[in-house]
């Protein structure tokens, strides 16, 4: 009789679980797609439409596109996928362009999920679960994936390039590793020391005991649209090398990786003002309700309780050691913290080290490549807290994480569409720039 009661509490937490992943996705697909006109158009933005629709119209296909921060054009790569939507999607305005890099984005939280069921064993896939729900509703993720922007276009690429590392045994699997690491290095060149950190890792702990050879023709073959980008680089290396010098390096790269993922940098997007105004929201009959504030508070909270509960597990362990301490946390055991480690260490080590060698700084959309792998740490570093098989107290923990994102992210959206003109890094929405729009106060 008690297995059978334990069965049917498994299946009910199974089925609970089912409902809440689902109900995350929907919800983070719908946040994606929410207020159409209120993307953001500054720029960047602008110029990438502009082009795309030459192209898409019968124009040529540069193998050049945007200059980067570091003074060197990016690949053509970056420019192309935008033509490519839009000649797929029949786009005619920016907001449509902006919709289908939304669909694209939508269709990665779906494809992780169903990664997770096709590759992962069922006793390491809960984790996996999570995290999509996490990505799902994580507002800094949302933001980004509605932008008409070259990284913005990476997140199924993302999930692809893990689930091909994951089956990298297989020469097919190895093969697409490798090209599409290369290919997304074309699409925004920071993805360039993901795919090098990853393979480093790799080979490191596998001792190349997997199908290198088929990696790196995958690896060969992706690369060959960048010629002509390579070739101009070689040809502008002399000024891009005269703006490198040493300096202190910028750590915010790490610092975002673990406030990011559990709701924190909202403040990035709306600047001092604005988030000032946000945290008052919503607004009942013209009055502010200090929701957001609250929802902030409670996040707050929650990340110290995730981390004295990892204290606590950590200086619970037997006879700890240095050798221990550096598997665990700069490689790995598993599958999961291997990966995690590649991007934390290798990706932000290599990222950090160009703040202090090169003209470049740590900006916050170098963590929209690894946004899944984020929500991975981020869950795990509850569960690594829960000393309870059942995980029960982690999944309350992650559920309340869920929901008090999915709020931050409603919110961030309706205070966008109700101000229009944001004076952080939003800037002022399409629609705002349309003739005959008329502001209101938020």
């Amino acid at each position: 009789m008690s297995m059978m009661r334990g069965d049917r509490g498994r299946q009910w937490r199974a089925a609970l679980l089912g409902l809440g992943l689902v109900l995350a996705l929907a919800a983070g697909i719908a946040l994606r797609l929410a207020y159409p006109d209120d993307i953001e158009w500054k720029g960047d933005e602008r110029w990438t439409f502009d082009q795309a629709q030459l192209m898409a119209s019968g124009g040529s296909w540069p193998g050049l596109a945007m200059p980067s921060s570091v003074g060197v054009p990016n690949p053509g790569l970056s420019l192309w996928v935008f033509a490519g939507l839009d000649w797929i999607a029949g786009v005619k305005t920016p907001p449509e362009l902006a919709r289908a890099v939304q669909c694209l984005n939508a269709a990665a939280l779906v494809a992780l999920v169903l990664f997770a069921f096709a590759a992962i064993p069922p006793g390491r896939r809960e984790p996996w679960l999570w995290a999509a729900a996490l990505w799902a509703v994580n507002p800094i993720a949302i933001i980004f994936e509605r932008k008409i922007w070259s990284p913005s276009v990476l997140p199924l690429a993302s999930v692809a390039f893990i689930a091909a590392w994951y089956c990298r045994r297989t020469l097919a699997a190895a093969f697409v590793w490798g090209l599409l690491g290369a290919l997304m290095a074309q699409v925004h060149m920071g993805a360039a020391f993901l795919a090098a950190a990853l393979a480093a890792w790799t080979f490191f702990y596998e001792r190349g005991a997997f199908a290198w050879k088929s990696w790196l023709a995958g690896s060969v073959v992706g690369a060959l649209p960048a010629l002509p980008w390579l070739f101009a680089v070689l040809g502008h290396g002399a000024g891009a090398a005269a703006g490198f010098r040493w300096r202190f390096p910028n750590f915010t790269f790490f610092l975002r990786w673990v406030t990011q993922p559990f709701g924190f940098g909202i403040d990035y997007t709306l600047g001092r003002s604005a988030m000032l105004d946000y945290l008052k929201s919503p607004l009942l009959v013209g009055q502010p309700t200090y929701v957001i504030a609250f929802v902030h508070l409670v996040l707050a909270g929650l990340v110290l309780v995730i981390l004295a509960r990892a204290i606590r597990t950590a200086g619970g362990r037997e006879r700890p050691s240095v050798r221990t301490f550096c598997t665990d946390f700069f490689l790995g055991r598993s599958p999961e913290m291997l990966l995690i480690n590649a991007a934390l260490w290798g990706y932000g080590g290599s990222l950090t080290l160009l703040t202090a060698i090169g003209n470049t700084d740590s900006h916050r959309h170098y963590l929209i490549v690894v946004a899944p792998i984020l929500a991975l740490w981020a869950v795990l570093a509850v569960m690594y807290g829960d000393r309870m098989p059942r995980r029960r107290h982690a999944r309350a923990i992650l559920l309340v994480l869920c929901l008090g994102q999915a709020i931050l992210s409603a919110g961030l959206l309706s205070y966008i569409h109700r101000a229009a003109i944001i004076p952080g890094e939003y800037g002022a929405t399409w629609r705002a720039q349309q003739p005959g729009f008329v502001a209101t106060k938020p």
